[in-house]
Protein backbone atom coordinates (compact mmCIF):
# COMPACT_ATOMS: atom_id res chain seq x y z
CA UNK A 1 0.00 0.00 0.00
CA UNK A 2 1.19 2.88 -1.05
CA UNK A 3 0.91 6.38 0.93
CA UNK A 4 0.39 8.64 -2.19
CA UNK A 5 -1.56 6.90 -4.89
CA UNK A 6 -0.76 7.14 -8.38
CA UNK A 7 -4.26 5.74 -9.67
CA UNK A 8 -6.20 3.46 -7.65
CA UNK A 9 -3.44 0.33 -8.32
CA UNK A 10 -2.45 -1.11 -5.02
CA UNK A 11 -5.03 0.65 -2.09
CA UNK A 12 -6.38 -0.87 0.20
CA UNK A 13 -10.04 -0.10 2.30
CA UNK A 14 -9.37 2.17 5.29
CA UNK A 15 -11.60 -0.65 7.46
CA UNK A 16 -10.34 -3.69 6.89
CA UNK A 17 -7.33 -2.72 5.05
CA UNK A 18 -8.13 -5.45 2.42
CA UNK A 19 -7.54 -4.55 -1.69
CA UNK A 20 -9.76 -2.31 -2.99
CA UNK A 21 -9.71 -1.00 -6.98
CA UNK A 22 -11.43 2.33 -6.42
CA UNK A 23 -13.68 4.10 -4.89
CA UNK A 24 -17.03 2.70 -3.53
CA UNK A 25 -18.57 -0.03 -1.01
CA UNK A 26 -15.54 -2.52 -0.21
CA UNK A 27 -16.17 -6.22 -1.74
CA UNK A 28 -14.59 -8.14 1.79
CA UNK A 29 -16.15 -5.58 4.63
CA UNK A 30 -18.55 -3.11 2.67
CA UNK A 31 -17.56 0.26 3.85
CA UNK A 32 -18.02 2.55 1.60
CA UNK A 33 -14.46 4.31 0.45
CA UNK A 34 -13.94 7.50 -0.74
CA UNK A 35 -12.01 8.72 -3.39
CA UNK A 36 -9.97 11.26 -1.07
CA UNK A 37 -8.51 8.56 0.47
CA UNK A 38 -7.32 6.55 -2.80
CA UNK A 39 -5.89 10.44 -4.29
CA UNK A 40 -4.55 12.02 -0.95
CA UNK A 41 -1.74 11.25 1.50
CA UNK A 42 -3.00 8.80 3.79
CA UNK A 43 -2.56 9.74 7.51
CA UNK A 44 -4.46 6.82 10.01
CA UNK A 45 -4.56 6.45 13.53
CA UNK A 46 -6.08 3.90 15.95
CA UNK A 47 -7.44 5.38 19.33
CA UNK A 48 -7.55 2.72 21.85
CA UNK A 49 -7.91 1.71 25.39
CA UNK A 50 -9.53 0.04 27.84
CA UNK A 51 -12.98 1.41 29.22
CA UNK A 52 -13.61 4.74 30.43
CA UNK A 53 -9.89 6.12 29.39
CA UNK A 54 -11.65 8.70 27.47
CA UNK A 55 -11.19 8.13 23.44
CA UNK A 56 -14.29 8.93 21.94
CA UNK A 57 -14.01 12.37 24.25
CA UNK A 58 -10.75 13.22 22.98
CA UNK A 59 -11.34 12.33 19.62
CA UNK A 60 -14.33 14.70 19.56
CA UNK A 61 -12.67 17.60 20.99
CA UNK A 62 -9.52 16.72 19.49
CA UNK A 63 -11.77 17.19 15.91
CA UNK A 64 -13.30 20.26 17.06
CA UNK A 65 -10.04 21.73 18.08
CA UNK A 66 -8.35 20.54 14.75
CA UNK A 67 -11.25 22.73 12.58
CA UNK A 68 -10.69 25.38 14.78
CA UNK A 69 -6.47 25.55 13.80
CA UNK A 70 -6.61 24.51 9.90
CA UNK A 71 -9.17 27.57 9.82
CA UNK A 72 -6.93 29.85 11.98
CA UNK A 73 -4.19 28.71 8.68
CA UNK A 74 -7.18 29.69 6.09
CA UNK A 75 -7.67 26.27 5.26
CA UNK A 76 -11.20 23.70 5.50
CA UNK A 77 -11.74 20.23 7.62
CA UNK A 78 -13.53 18.33 5.11
CA UNK A 79 -15.69 15.25 6.22
CA UNK A 80 -15.73 12.25 3.87
CA UNK A 81 -18.58 9.54 2.88
CA UNK A 82 -21.12 9.22 6.17
CA UNK A 83 -18.44 10.81 8.36
CA UNK A 84 -20.36 14.28 9.16
CA UNK A 85 -23.46 12.32 10.05
CA UNK A 86 -21.69 9.51 12.59
CA UNK A 87 -19.75 12.37 14.16
CA UNK A 88 -22.26 14.91 14.67
CA UNK A 89 -24.42 11.82 16.29
CA UNK A 90 -21.83 10.20 17.92
CA UNK A 91 -19.95 12.86 19.00
CA UNK A 92 -20.47 16.84 18.05
CA UNK A 93 -24.15 16.93 19.59
CA UNK A 94 -24.17 14.92 22.87
CA UNK A 95 -19.93 16.31 23.60
CA UNK A 96 -20.16 19.40 22.43
CA UNK A 97 -23.97 20.60 22.06
CA UNK A 98 -25.91 19.44 24.70
CA UNK A 99 -22.50 18.99 27.05
CA UNK A 100 -23.40 15.39 28.33
CA UNK A 101 -20.54 12.68 28.77
CA UNK A 102 -20.29 9.98 25.64
CA UNK A 103 -21.99 6.64 26.21
CA UNK A 104 -19.40 3.37 25.79
CA UNK A 105 -18.37 2.66 22.03
CA UNK A 106 -20.58 -0.46 21.27
CA UNK A 107 -18.14 -3.70 21.10
CA UNK A 108 -18.11 -5.08 17.33
CA UNK A 109 -20.42 -7.34 17.13
CA UNK A 110 -22.88 -5.47 17.88
CA UNK A 111 -21.97 -2.15 15.52
CA UNK A 112 -18.97 -2.85 13.06
CA UNK A 113 -15.74 -1.10 13.65
CA UNK A 114 -15.32 1.85 11.16
CA UNK A 115 -13.13 4.80 10.73
CA UNK A 116 -14.31 8.44 10.13
CA UNK A 117 -12.30 10.37 7.48
CA UNK A 118 -11.51 13.70 6.61
CA UNK A 119 -9.50 15.32 4.04
CA UNK A 120 -7.79 18.98 4.34
CA UNK A 121 -5.14 20.81 3.44
CA UNK A 122 -1.92 21.59 5.74
CA UNK A 123 1.39 22.94 4.20
CA UNK A 124 0.47 22.40 0.85
CA UNK A 125 -0.10 18.65 1.23
CA UNK A 126 -3.55 17.32 0.55
CA UNK A 127 -4.11 14.81 3.52
CA UNK A 128 -6.75 12.14 3.96
CA UNK A 129 -7.33 11.47 7.22
CA UNK A 130 -8.44 8.22 8.99
CA UNK A 131 -9.01 7.79 12.97
CA UNK A 132 -10.66 4.12 14.44
CA UNK A 133 -12.33 4.55 17.79
CA UNK A 134 -12.71 0.80 19.16
CA UNK A 135 -14.61 -0.17 22.18
CA UNK A 136 -12.23 -1.10 25.19
CA UNK A 137 -14.21 -4.41 25.67
CA UNK A 138 -12.96 -5.43 22.50
CA UNK A 139 -9.56 -5.31 23.44
CA UNK A 140 -10.42 -7.42 26.67
CA UNK A 141 -12.12 -10.29 25.29
CA UNK A 142 -11.33 -10.61 21.61
CA UNK A 143 -8.27 -12.55 20.51
CA UNK A 144 -5.76 -11.01 19.02
CA UNK A 145 -5.38 -12.65 15.27
CA UNK A 146 -9.13 -11.56 15.56
CA UNK A 147 -9.73 -9.93 12.04
CA UNK A 148 -11.60 -7.35 13.19
CA UNK A 149 -8.38 -6.02 14.59
CA UNK A 150 -6.75 -5.84 10.93
CA UNK A 151 -6.42 -2.08 11.19
CA UNK A 152 -3.88 -2.48 14.02
CA UNK A 153 -1.35 -3.93 11.45
CA UNK A 154 -1.63 -0.99 9.11
CA UNK A 155 -2.10 2.09 10.71
CA UNK A 156 0.52 4.80 10.95
CA UNK A 157 -0.55 6.00 14.57
CA UNK A 158 -1.09 3.70 17.41
CA UNK A 159 -2.74 5.83 20.29
CA UNK A 160 -3.52 4.13 23.41
CA UNK A 161 -5.34 5.74 26.01
CA UNK A 162 -3.66 5.13 29.85
CA UNK A 163 -5.61 6.63 32.55
CA UNK A 164 -2.63 7.20 35.19
CA UNK A 165 -5.27 6.96 38.43
CA UNK A 166 -5.63 3.63 37.50
CA UNK A 167 -2.23 2.16 37.32
CA UNK A 168 -1.74 0.56 40.60
CA UNK A 169 1.30 2.19 41.89
CA UNK A 170 0.27 5.48 41.05
CA UNK A 171 -2.76 5.25 42.75
CA UNK A 172 -1.04 3.87 45.72
CA UNK A 173 0.85 7.33 45.84
CA UNK A 174 -1.89 9.61 45.11
CA UNK A 175 -4.98 7.65 47.56
CA UNK A 176 -6.65 10.53 49.63
CA UNK A 177 -5.13 13.00 47.66
CA UNK A 178 -7.49 12.43 44.22
CA UNK A 179 -10.43 10.65 43.50
CA UNK A 180 -9.55 7.17 42.36
CA UNK A 181 -12.12 5.75 39.62
CA UNK A 182 -13.19 1.99 40.37
CA UNK A 183 -14.27 -1.00 38.26
CA UNK A 184 -13.29 0.65 34.70
CA UNK A 185 -10.98 -1.36 33.53
CA UNK A 186 -7.48 -2.35 33.34
CA UNK A 187 -5.20 0.10 31.15
CA UNK A 188 -2.15 -1.59 31.13
CA UNK A 189 -3.70 -4.81 30.27
CA UNK A 190 -5.87 -3.33 27.51
CA UNK A 191 -2.63 -1.48 26.13
CA UNK A 192 -0.72 -4.55 26.45
CA UNK A 193 -3.55 -6.53 24.32
CA UNK A 194 -3.88 -3.90 21.75
CA UNK A 195 0.18 -4.53 21.34
CA UNK A 196 -0.37 -8.36 20.91
CA UNK A 197 -2.93 -7.51 18.44
CA UNK A 198 -1.15 -5.23 16.44
CA UNK A 199 1.46 -7.71 16.09
CA UNK A 200 -0.45 -10.23 15.55
CA UNK A 201 -1.92 -8.20 12.29
CA UNK A 202 1.53 -7.04 11.00
CA UNK A 203 2.38 -8.31 7.32
CA UNK A 204 5.60 -8.05 5.62
CA UNK A 205 6.34 -4.91 4.37
CA UNK A 206 4.53 -3.27 6.23
CA UNK A 207 3.83 0.56 6.58
CA UNK A 208 6.63 2.07 9.78
CA UNK A 209 3.83 2.48 12.92
CA UNK A 210 4.62 4.91 15.81
CA UNK A 211 2.77 4.16 19.64
CA UNK A 212 1.54 6.83 21.25
CA UNK A 213 0.83 6.45 25.10
CA UNK A 214 -1.54 8.99 26.38
CA UNK A 215 -1.82 9.99 29.69
CA UNK A 216 -5.91 10.76 29.65
CA UNK A 217 -7.58 13.32 32.27
CA UNK A 218 -3.76 14.89 33.41
CA UNK A 219 -5.92 17.95 34.92
CA UNK A 220 -6.05 15.64 37.89
CA UNK A 221 -2.28 15.48 37.98
CA UNK A 222 -1.99 18.91 37.79
CA UNK A 223 -3.71 19.65 40.35
CA UNK A 224 -1.06 17.99 42.72
CA UNK A 225 0.79 21.23 42.04
CA UNK A 226 -1.61 22.84 44.27
CA UNK A 227 -1.36 20.76 47.30
CA UNK A 228 1.27 21.35 49.94
CA UNK A 229 2.89 17.88 49.41
CA UNK A 230 6.50 17.61 48.62
CA UNK A 231 7.30 16.64 45.84
CA UNK A 232 4.46 16.94 43.90
CA UNK A 233 4.42 20.54 44.17
CA UNK A 234 7.75 21.66 42.89
CA UNK A 235 7.56 19.19 40.36
CA UNK A 236 4.30 20.85 38.87
CA UNK A 237 5.08 24.28 39.17
CA UNK A 238 8.25 24.27 37.67
CA UNK A 239 8.71 27.35 34.81
CA UNK A 240 8.63 26.47 31.65
CA UNK A 241 7.37 22.96 32.15
CA UNK A 242 6.13 21.13 29.14
CA UNK A 243 3.87 19.23 31.34
CA UNK A 244 1.98 22.89 32.53
CA UNK A 245 1.52 24.68 29.09
CA UNK A 246 -0.51 24.12 25.55
CA UNK A 247 1.34 25.67 22.52
CA UNK A 248 -1.69 24.14 20.18
CA UNK A 249 -2.37 27.20 18.52
CA UNK A 250 1.51 28.67 18.50
CA UNK A 251 2.78 29.08 15.06
CA UNK A 252 6.68 28.39 14.23
CA UNK A 253 6.21 25.69 16.98
CA UNK A 254 8.80 23.12 16.60
CA UNK A 255 6.37 19.83 17.39
CA UNK A 256 9.52 17.01 18.01
CA UNK A 257 11.27 19.34 20.18
CA UNK A 258 8.52 20.10 22.84
CA UNK A 259 7.19 16.53 22.17
CA UNK A 260 10.57 15.07 23.18
CA UNK A 261 10.86 17.52 26.25
CA UNK A 262 7.10 16.18 27.16
CA UNK A 263 7.76 12.96 26.82
CA UNK A 264 11.03 12.85 29.08
CA UNK A 265 9.18 14.92 31.50
CA UNK A 266 6.21 12.24 31.65
CA UNK A 267 8.84 9.51 31.91
CA UNK A 268 10.16 11.01 35.53
CA UNK A 269 6.81 12.13 36.43
CA UNK A 270 5.43 8.06 36.21
CA UNK A 271 8.95 6.96 37.63
CA UNK A 272 8.66 9.30 40.59
CA UNK A 273 4.96 7.33 41.06
CA UNK A 274 5.64 3.96 40.36
CA UNK A 275 4.22 3.76 37.43
CA UNK A 276 7.21 2.53 35.36
CA UNK A 277 4.93 -0.39 33.93
CA UNK A 278 3.57 2.29 31.30
CA UNK A 279 6.92 2.47 29.82
CA UNK A 280 7.88 -0.73 30.18
CA UNK A 281 4.52 -2.08 28.43
CA UNK A 282 5.27 0.92 25.55
CA UNK A 283 8.66 -0.85 24.95
CA UNK A 284 7.48 -4.35 24.80
CA UNK A 285 6.20 -3.89 21.80
CA UNK A 286 9.58 -3.38 19.61
CA UNK A 287 8.37 -0.04 18.01
CA UNK A 288 9.27 3.68 18.37
CA UNK A 289 6.73 5.39 21.28
CA UNK A 290 6.55 8.73 22.46
CA UNK A 291 4.54 9.35 25.76
CA UNK A 292 1.70 12.41 25.54
CA UNK A 293 -0.39 14.09 28.35
CA UNK A 294 -3.66 15.35 27.46
CA UNK A 295 -7.03 16.56 29.20
CA UNK A 296 -10.02 16.54 26.77
CA UNK A 297 -11.98 18.21 29.22
CA UNK A 298 -9.71 20.18 31.56
CA UNK A 299 -11.29 19.45 34.64
CA UNK A 300 -13.34 16.86 36.11
CA UNK A 301 -16.85 16.45 34.91
CA UNK A 302 -20.08 16.74 36.82
CA UNK A 303 -21.46 13.21 37.28
CA UNK A 304 -23.03 12.69 33.95
CA UNK A 305 -22.36 16.17 31.91
CA UNK A 306 -19.19 18.03 31.19
CA UNK A 307 -18.54 20.90 34.09
CA UNK A 308 -20.40 24.02 34.34
CA UNK A 309 -17.20 25.51 33.79
CA UNK A 310 -17.27 23.85 29.83
CA UNK A 311 -14.50 21.96 27.90
CA UNK A 312 -10.93 23.22 28.66
CA UNK A 313 -8.99 21.25 26.52
CA UNK A 314 -5.07 20.68 27.74
CA UNK A 315 -2.79 19.36 24.54
CA UNK A 316 -5.04 17.22 22.55
CA UNK A 317 -3.83 18.69 19.14
CA UNK A 318 -0.45 17.14 20.47
CA UNK A 319 -0.87 13.56 18.92
CA UNK A 320 -2.19 14.50 15.58
CA UNK A 321 0.09 17.33 15.13
CA UNK A 322 2.99 14.76 15.59
CA UNK A 323 1.60 12.49 13.47
CA UNK A 324 1.28 14.95 10.53
CA UNK A 325 4.95 15.94 11.56
CA UNK A 326 6.20 12.18 11.15
CA UNK A 327 3.96 12.01 8.03
CA UNK A 328 5.57 15.54 5.70
CA UNK A 329 9.19 14.39 7.40
CA UNK A 330 9.11 11.04 5.38
CA UNK A 331 7.55 12.47 2.89
CA UNK A 332 10.33 15.12 2.22
CA UNK A 333 13.05 13.31 3.59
Amino acid sequence: MSYQAAGYAMQACPSCYQPVGGPGPCGRCGFDVPVEWLTNVQLSLAVTGARTAGKSVLIGVMMDQFECYLKSRQQLLTAAGTTERRFTERYRVPLLQQRNLLGATPPADQQPVEPLLWSFNHDGIRFCLSITDAAGEDFERLAPNDERFRYLGFVDFIVTLVDPLKVADVQAVLDGAVTIPRQSGDDIHVMRQVLRARAAQRVEGGPEQLLAVVLSKFDVLQRLGKLRTAPWQSIFNRPGAAMQRDPWMGEGIDVDADGRLLHEELVGLLERMGGGLVEAAAMEAGIPHRLFAVSALGSEPDAQSVSSGGIIPFRVLDVLRAALAMKEGRLRG
